[in-house]
């Protein structure tokens, strides 16, 4: 598609901030629908279309510049970032924020015009959020030869969020302060093309400065681990478990081998600069990407800093990383060997940086009536800003803390500011205390956290008390007496779409197409087309049997497949 150069759409955007008066005018008169029906009220298509021409229309801006902010969504919707239909999967949405408001105020109590006036406001600097949201990966469209030209553009957008602050009225809140954080915000729905996030990994990574490229990982890491501390502990509350039980542990570990991957390369580059910092001796620095590795390390200490040997194969997604030529050859595509590389890079990295993390650790440690960045729930990083704003349907509401300070520990004052988060008159108190900050799950983790810092990493080859089996691929008869006393691999870790393969007892069943899906999830060391169906190889076997130091083998495989095998995991893969 035709792309618009950005800076039309900060040009857009500045003016829309001249117009805040008109527009918020516009908008306090749609929330004054208290005599409108409940469905007037819910209806989100009739919503937006209304709440966009206060901006587009009212004001007098005019349809070409409405046409133009349309665009934003599309390039977005075009470079992978299409979000699945699930309910409230979104970047943060002025629209649907409004819908909810509506709903609040019919179960509560109307407010007044000072009332509506206020969340009016709100509503125009989320939709101005949710645009700069949408720019900051619109960054390298049209992208000249000139170095660094994508951080010169980012400066663009920092300046239209500065002008939205000075031009808000004093009782709003600041939701974030930089826009380097809106980074995670974009990328925060769900999709079914993973490539996307990849590609814009790679973008920061060669067309940021060092220190955005420093700020918009430690915003990547920070909001990445804390979705997945929330999603392991929600299902850890559902089971009724602590959060390290190994059923807990095997599902976080299978089902998030996007967010682990990325965590991943966020942490290379934060421990580099971490490196950088104890060299120089500057303390700041230091401490304040300590704490921010110690956040990514947080989902899976153990996996991270432990079991380095295992961390490989479960970061792996195979469509993405491998391809299978003409010939039937696998070999790594360009982001396969990309991602093979920060691999080894995170191992050094993280290898040399142990012991000073722990010392550096201990000043994070969580205390009782004191908040800790362990302790924040949330689904998306998108859902941090819903939460602030949400705030504003009430009044004398806490106006010192942004999106940032979430993730940096603080007094009473900011946990209870974040206790406060869901303390809303709509929503019943039973769920508001399942939310409630946990202050025996954040301890926990931290625990967690030194103690893997104290013990040393694993490889395959490794001389430690750790020791890790090994998955054996029988392709010939020549197998030794040795070899053939290794058990089978159980059938619970293959799955199969394919009636025969399941008949002969070779294969678990699964539907086609859920197994498709757990395909695209990156959940499977390996999956492989049979005449009939599929063939998946469960990523549970990592934790379950060679990471347990048991050793188990594998017949029948098609030579591309064993071939895509070594490369997922080469080192606990040994062909005979």
């Amino acid at each position: 598609m035709s792309l618009v150069p950005l800076l039309f759409h900060v040009e857009l955007l500045h003016l829309v901030l001249q117009r805040r008066v008109a527009i918020v005018a516009g908008i306090e008169q749609l929330l004054n629908c208290q005599k409108q029906t409940a469905d007037y009220q819910q209806d989100m298509a009739l919503q937006t279309r209304l709440l966009k021409d206060c901006f587009f229309v009212r004001s007098g801006i005019g349809s070409e510049q409405a046409a133009l902010h349309d665009q934003l969504q599309r390039a977005h919707w075009s470079s992978g970032f299409k979000p699945r239909e699930n309910p409230g999967n979104d970047i943060i949405d002025a629209a649907a924020l409004l819908v909810r408001g509506l709903h609040c105020w019919r179960q509560t109590r109307w407010p007044g015009q000072k009332g509506r006036l206020r969340y009016a406001h709100t509503l125009f600097n989320v939709y101005v959020l949710r645009s700069l949201t949408l720019l900051t990966l619109r960054l390298w469209d049209n992208e000249d030869d000139e170095r660094h030209a994508a951080s010169k553009r980012l400066a663009l957008l920092q300046s239209v969020m500065d002008a939205l602050w000075h031009t808000s009225p004093p009782e709003q809140p600041v939701l974030v302060r930089d826009v380097r954080w809106l980074i995670p915000v974009a990328m925060s729905p769900t999709t079914d093309d993973l490539n996307g996030y990849f590609d814009i990994a790679q973008k920061i990574a060669q067309s940021f400065t060092d220190s955005d490229q420093v700020e918009a990982q430690k915003a990547n890491v920070q909001t990445g681990a804390g979705h997945l501390r929330s999603q392991f502990r929600h299902l850890s509350m559902q089971k009724g478990v602590p959060a390290d039980t190994h059923s807990v542990v095997l599902v976080t570990r299978i089902s998030n081998a996007l967010d682990i991957s990325l965590l991943m390369e966020g942490l290379v580059t934060l421990l580099a600069a971490y490196q950088r910092a104890i060299e120089h001796n500057n303390s700041t620095q230091r401490l304040s990407l300590a704490a921010a590795i110690c956040q990514g390390l947080s989902p899976d200490p153990e996996l991270f800093v432990n079991r380095l040997d295992l961390l490989g194969p479960y970061t792996m997604i195979e469509h993405l990383f491998i391809a299978v030529d003409a010939q039937g050859r696998a070999h790594y595509t360009t982001t396969g060997k990309r991602h093979m590389q920060l691999l080894q890079d995170y191992r050094r990295l993280i290898t040399n940086s142990l012991q000073h993390l722990y010392v550096d650790s201990q000043l994070n440690r969580p205390q009782a009536g004191r908040y800790s960045p362990y302790g924040a729930l949330y689904g998306f990083s998108s859902n941090l800003l819903e939460l602030q704003a949400m705030k504003t349907l009430q009044l004398d509401i806490e106006l010192r803390f942004s999106m940032e300070d979430i993730f940096a520990p603080g007094d009473a004052d900011k946990l209870a500011w974040v206790k406060e988060w869901r303390n809303l008159p709509h929503i019943k108190p039973e769920l508001v205390q399942h939310f409630d900050y946990p202050q025996q799950f954040a301890h926990d983790i931290h625990t967690r956290i030194e103690k893997a810092l104290q013990q040393p990493g694993t490889s395959a080859d490794a001389n430690t008390s750790i020791k890790c089996g090994r998955l054996l691929v029988i392709q010939t008869q020549s197998a030794d007496a040795e070899q053939a006393q290794v058990a089978a691999l159980p059938l619970r870790y293959i799955d199969s779409s394919d009636a025969q393969l399941v008949a002969a007892q070779k294969a678990t069943a699964k539907d086609e197409q859920d197994l498709l899906y757990c395909r695209l999830e990156g959940e499977y060391l390996l999956t492989y087309q049979t005449a009939n169906g599929w063939v998946g190889i469960s990523k549970d076997l990592l934790t379950d049997v060679v990471g347990a130091g048991h050793q188990a083998k594998l017949e029948g495989l098609p030579p591309h497949a064993v071939k895509e095998l070594q490369l997922m995991c080469p080192s606990l893969v040994h062909v005979v």
